[in-house]
């Protein structure tokens, strides 16, 4: 749902500001304006600009009240923040992308995507080889307001792949998005895909085709993987390359379009034709 900011406010200040920035520091505080700040979302009619080291943001009425946990995403810069209550009720929030907020700019509250990541290794799962893509994918997944509540490290076999990959799609809990990495090459264990083929759905081919294209500018060697996603139910699972750096580039090029296709196969979004 969309909403409206109605004004931004420094902590001790009454006064509305017309743009801050909202960003982190090196240890990963979150700041405004350059300044250590907590990011406090208030509804209209509520004064909490007061504080000392609070910045109040005021929104319309429209996204109230919110959710225990969510992401809120501002429109005009792109900037994510995440968002939680905290003991006393009150929405705190996170610096997830960097950005400006504007008064009057426009703002949507996401609700988290639950996410599973398989990580598929037959030296990862014996602990002979640490697992970096797996993590990698987690941290960048809040970037589409994504939570991994599944991980998992599996060898490159078939059963023990499509055995964890039924329970996230078609078990009791099914994730909202599935990402696996690793299996998708052209040596003999390698097996993910047909591992996914296996399971009953829909293929989504654009996504795989724009993958491939997308990091064949990074290296032309990517034209070979065999990476694919099949929406499984209403979770949409994509298989992407193993190494940290292939993974983090092709799950970033399908990245913009992720959340609407998990929206619309869920029933939550619009149709794929919309704007």
């Amino acid at each position: 749902m969309k909403s409206r900011i109605l004004s931004l406010s420094e902590s001790g200040k009454k006064n509305s500001l017309p743009l801050s920035f909202f960003h982190t520091d090196s240890t990963g505080r979150t700041c405004v304006n350059g300044l250590n700040k907590n990011i406090l979302l208030t509804p209209p009619g509520e004064d909490k600009c007061c504080v000392e080291g609070v910045f109040a943001v005021c929104l319309s009425a429209g996204l109230f009240p919110l959710p225990d946990h969510g992401f809120l995403l501002i429109h005009e810069d792109g900037a994510l923040l995440e968002c939680n209550l905290d003991e006393e009720g009150e929405t705190l929030c996170e610096v997830i992308k960097p950005g400006f907020a504007v008064v009057s700019g426009t703002v949507e509250f996401w609700e988290p995507l639950k996410a599973g990541i398989l990580t598929v290794s037959d030296k990862g799962s014996r602990k002979e080889r640490e697992d970096t893509s797996g993590p990698a994918l987690a941290e960048a997944l809040k970037n589409i307001g994504g939570i991994p509540v599944e991980r998992a490290i599996v060898p490159d076999d078939i059963s023990d792949i499509s055995t964890v990959l039924k329970k996230w799609t078609i078990g009791e809990t099914p994730m909202d998005l599935v990402l696996t990495t690793g299996g998708t090459g052209l040596s003999n264990r390698d097996v993910t895909p047909e591992a996914i083929s296996g399971l009953p759905g829909k293929d989504v081919p654009g996504l795989s085709e724009y993958m491939r294209w997308k990091t064949s500018a990074f290296t032309l060697r990517s034209i070979l993987s065999r990476s694919l996603a099949k929406l499984v139910g209403q979770t949409l699972v994509i298989a992407l390359p193993g190494s940290r750096k292939g993974a983090l580039q092709c799950f970033e090029s399908v990245a913009p379009v992720l959340r609407h296709a998990v929206e619309t196969a869920s029933g939550r979004g619009g149709e794929c034709g919309g704007h």
